[in-house]
């Protein structure tokens, strides 16, 4: 189906005029072309409109062929008419323009200009219009590359951040592994001058020992002959 037709189809399906078919509009379309209830909400989220609640032009025209294998929604349309205002918009895309309250006051009164049969403020009206519609395109697009430059800003920090978290970690457990290495030299080396005074009085204790053995032998051995052995007496005196 060209985008004319579909044009027409959506504005058919769209009952209430809001420029967007709500669930409301959609259950009474599927009703007039005998659809089971059971089926409207199936065939609603067929159109996207799971998340956003209803169904914009967009996801209604990329998903009318899927859903026209079910639903035949030509046949709904087939009578309707385009007012001036949707033969204009067929030629524009005014999916870009801000809100649906602007797009429907800009249909009001280009039904207004139109009735008035002045050509010239019509055709004014419509280069209004697409200039709006331009400037909006490249809002959206001046948006859309902020978002992506934000996005990629944000990346950029973050991965700057966790590296410079891994900096801090190593610099942390450097100085962690440095403290524990100052602390066991400390603790070596204090336990080596401690071994080194005990091996010192050990050495003493064993030196006194054998003093006191070598004193004991010469007093056992010489004190019978020490009144008349010199050689004795100087051995122990020694």
């Amino acid at each position: 189906m060209d985008r004319p037709s579909l044009r027409r189809l959506f504005s058919a399906c769209d009952v209430n005029k809001s420029g967007r078919i709500e669930y409301e509009d959609f259950t009474v379309v599927c009703r007039e072309l005998g659809v089971p209830d059971t089926q409207v909400q199936t065939l609603f989220e067929k159109f996207g409109a799971f998340e956003d609640g209803y169904i914009d032009y967009r996801g209604f025209s990329s998903r009318f062929q899927e859903v026209s294998e079910t639903l035949n929604l030509a046949s709904f349309g087939a009578g309707s008419t385009q007012t001036p205002w949707e033969e204009f918009v067929d030629r524009v895309d005014v999916e870009f323009l801000l809100s649906e309250s602007v797009r429907e006051q800009l249909a009001d009164l280009y039904q207004a200009i139109h009735s008035s049969a002045n050509t010239a403020l019509l055709q004014a009206y419509e280069e209004l219009v697409q200039s709006l519609i331009s400037l909006s395109r490249e809002n959206k697009l001046e948006c859309e590359q902020l978002e992506t430059s934000l996005k990629r800003a944000e990346e950029i920090n973050n991965s700057q951040l966790a590296e410079l978290e891994d900096d801090i970690q190593q610099h942390l457990a450097q100085a962690e592994e440095r403290v524990r290495d100052e602390e066991r030299k400390k603790m070596e080396g204090i336990i080596a001058a401690m071994q080194r005074k005990h091996d010192d009085e050990v050495a003493d204790l064993h030196a006194a020992a054998d003093r006191l053995l070598r004193v004991g032998f010469v007093l056992k051995t010489c004190m019978p002959f020490f009144s008349s052995d010199k050689h004795c007496f100087l051995y122990f005196n020694n």
